[in-house]
């Protein structure tokens, strides 16, 4: 059995609300949930999939009533050929998502190689990629998708971030020269959003000092004393440091950078944040917000 879902988890992965749901439920049978023993709904999915297509459809201005009158196949076509023919991003992310669910390599690999000869590298990984990583997160979030399918995606993403960060100059951060330095805690894997961070900052002709996953506090302190060479300290907080550890682990870090900005995202770091320990720290909503910053250069200690 594959992994089910609420209408809350279904109306947070497509856009659709409850409300329109259980209308198209009624009138056009678009899904039909499933019932627990306790008459609890649930979807499966192959509803998401349905959903998502359906969701990229509407968005591209078709009418619920026609959309309805489409075979599984001919819902299934009809997106593949807005996410391979006219730069649809929705389309293509929806499609990339089913891939992943489906763990379809072939599939993936041919909707990013598409992405990438129609549009360039920079804009797959700003348009498609960001939000297509932002999803995942949902989905791994609310328990959508095992750890198998977000390595799958993952994976293959990298493949790609890495050939695309290969052709990319680096520079040198120096006092005179100030750049980023970019980490995952220890025992943090999660490292497909940092890699996006690092393409990012890196294609905008940053200095980038790329430390990747599973950083120990004490490998940084020499980097961390060099006065003046840093912009910005950034990480992602997803299951480490864990949340008995959290409140230690900033005083560590923060008495070892000393007044050099802090940039974080990840649910690590929402659920910490509330206590105020984080005060002096840039905390951002998402992985999507903070790269929005990155972009547009908005990001502020």
């Amino acid at each position: 059995m594959g992994s089910t879902y609420s209408i809350k988890d279904l109306e947070h992965l497509t856009g659709i609300k409850a409300h329109t749901l259980r209308i198209w439920e009624q009138r056009y049978s678009i899904v039909v949930p499933q019932r627990t023993d306790t008459n609890i709904r649930y979807y499966t999915d192959e509803d998401l999939k349905t959903l998502l297509n359906v969701a990229v459809l509407i968005q591209k201005g078709w009418r619920i009533s026609k959309v309805a009158d489409l075979s599984r196949v001919e819902l299934n076509k009809q997106v593949l050929d807005l996410a391979l023919n006219d730069g649809h991003y929705p389309s293509q992310i929806a499609r990339l998502l089913q891939a992943t669910i489906d763990l379809d390599e072939p599939t993936f690999t041919a909707i990013l190689d598409a992405c990438i000869h129609e549009m360039g590298e920079d804009e797959t990984f700003t348009k498609i990629v960001g939000g297509f990583i932002h999803q995942v997160g949902v989905l791994w979030q609310t328990d959508a998708i095992g750890v198998a399918h977000e390595h799958f995606a993952s994976n293959l993403i990298k493949q790609k971030l890495y050939t695309a960060l290969d052709k990319l100059p680096a520079r040198v951060a120096t006092a005179e020269n100030p750049g980023y330095l970019v980490f995952l805690a220890d025992q943090e894997m999660h490292e497909l959003g940092l890699l996006y961070v690092h393409y990012i900052l890196k294609a905008q002709g940053q200095p980038v000092v790329y430390l990747g996953q599973s950083v120990p506090l004490p490998y940084l302190q020499p980097l961390l004393q060099e006065e003046g060479r840093w912009k910005a300290i950034i990480s992602i907080w997803t299951t480490h440091p864990d949340v008995d550890s959290r409140d230690a682990y900033w005083t560590q870090l923060q008495e070892m950078i000393g007044g050099t900005p802090f940039w974080v995202t990840g649910i690590g770091s929402h659920e910490w944040v509330g206590k105020g320990a984080i005060q002096d720290a840039k905390v951002y909503p998402n992985l999507r917000s903070m790269c929005l910053a990155l972009r547009e250069e908005k990001v502020s200690a």
